[in-house]
């Protein structure tokens, strides 16, 4: 049984039961895989052009050995969930001492990185995010205030230029050739300037926090749309970094049909994947919905879920919560992102772009057409074979 335990505790699809409260957990891992995912240990310098002259007075093999072995030890102690605290302070430092310690190899994507991890590691259950909140605020005003003051941002040139001869997206070439010139550039620099200034606004403010995160998430999202790159850890860090702001629940119930076969085997599927025991799946027929209120008949039509006995939802609302809430589907997807090689930028599209349509609300509509098509016929679809009453331990009793 200890054994068992040890080794349930090495799992890397857990974000709870450690000292860091598992959206924190959640945040610094997808760094963490992304990281080594990319094999961004090769980009780790040796002292060149330091911003610290101290450093040019340690020996350069010595260095670069050193700090490649605490980002390997600590990214991976990270996913296997030692020491989440330590570990995490130890992957985020040994990229800002490579930052500090080489202007070749300094970039505000990995300078975001390792500083998140770092305030991640220095957060708590007792400690508030204000230094997370800040920094993301922070970088989105900087990068907002140095493009409103530089003229080729405002005359559109910039990304008219950037666009065309860099990026060559032939979305913006065909649109910006139908208006007069720089037109379309200049609507596309002013827009960015105002969506990372008002996104670094919305974040101070509590009322605009969901906004802002909103914004976040979009902004780059589309940068990779637009694009077909992550600009290297900036698209990880970012999105990652929403998390922070995840309320994350403690415990959530499933009410499900218990006499569908397709009811059933997704809760066979997603039982296995929980590892942290989250998800409390009972049936229907055991009149679980009663306490809450919820009747029969809508738990006919549809799923329910009950978050931490307080707010209830249903539907294709109730299984995007599930999904939210599952932390093998973030690392999964950060993984089908980061793993292929660079060049796999239709991929990288496709897969951010299905993720929206997923959790974004002007989609939600189109979402419950689809899971209420399936609701409909799921008897259909996969002919169950089991009762769905439950005996007082809460566990299905399956007849043949």
């Amino acid at each position: 049984m200890a054994l068992r335990a040890a080794i349930s505790s090495l799992n890397p699809l857990r974000a709870g039961g450690t000292e860091m409260p598992p959206n924190l957990l959640l945040l610094v891992k997808i760094i963490a895989l992304a990281l080594l995912l990319t094999n961004h240990a090769r980009l780790l310098p040796d002292p060149f052009l330091p911003f610290l002259t101290m450093f040019d007075a340690v020996p350069g093999a010595a260095f670069q050995f050193s700090v490649k072995v605490i980002f390997i030890c600590a990214a991976v102690a990270l996913l296997l969930n030692r020491a989440v605290r330590w570990t995490s302070l130890a992957l985020g430092a040994s990229i800002l001492i490579s930052v500090v310690a080489s202007k070749a190899y300094y970039g505000n994507n990995k300078t975001f990185a390792g500083l998140m991890l770092l305030f991640a590691g220095l957060s708590d259950y007792d400690r508030p995010l204000h230094l997370l909140r800040w920094q993301l605020s922070l970088v989105y005003f900087g990068a907002g205030l140095n493009k409103v003051m530089d003229g080729d941002w405002q005359t559109g040139l910039f990304f008219e230029h950037w666009a065309r001869m860099k990026v060559k997206n032939p979305v913006y070439i065909a649109f910006s050739d139908i208006l007069p010139p720089l037109v379309a550039g200049k609507l596309m620099c002013w827009f960015t300037m105002a969506a990372e200034l008002g996104a670094s606004a919305g974040l101070l403010f509590g009322g605009a926090l969901p906004y802002a995160l909103w914004a976040n998430v979009l902004f780059q999202a589309g940068l990779l749309e637009f694009t077909g790159t992550t600009f290297t850890m900036f698209f990880y860090a970012m999105q990652a970094a929403t998390l922070a702001f995840v309320v994350w629940p403690k415990q959530i119930l499933v009410i499900y049909d218990g006499d569908c076969g397709l009811c059933n085997r997704i809760r066979t599927i997603f039982e296995s994947l929980d590892f942290d025991e989250m998800f409390q799946w009972r049936t229907y027929q055991s009149a679980i919905g009663d306490p809450h209120g919820i009747t029969m008949q809508a738990l006919e039509e549809k799923m329910h879920i009950v978050v931490d006995n307080a707010e209830i939802l249903s539907g294709f609302a109730a299984f995007r919560r599930i999904l939210m809430c599952s932390p093998w589907f973030w690392l999964v997807l950060t993984a089908l992102i980061a793993a292929p090689p660079d060049n796999w930028q239709t991929w990288r599209r496709v897969v951010v772009a299905l993720t929206l349509c997923l959790f974004l609300p002007v989609f939600k509509p189109v979402g419950e057409i689809v899971y209420s098509w399936v609701a409909r016929n799921r008897r259909r679809i996969m002919p169950g074979s089991t009762c769905g009453l439950e005996p007082a331990n809460g566990n299905t009793i399956k007849s043949a």
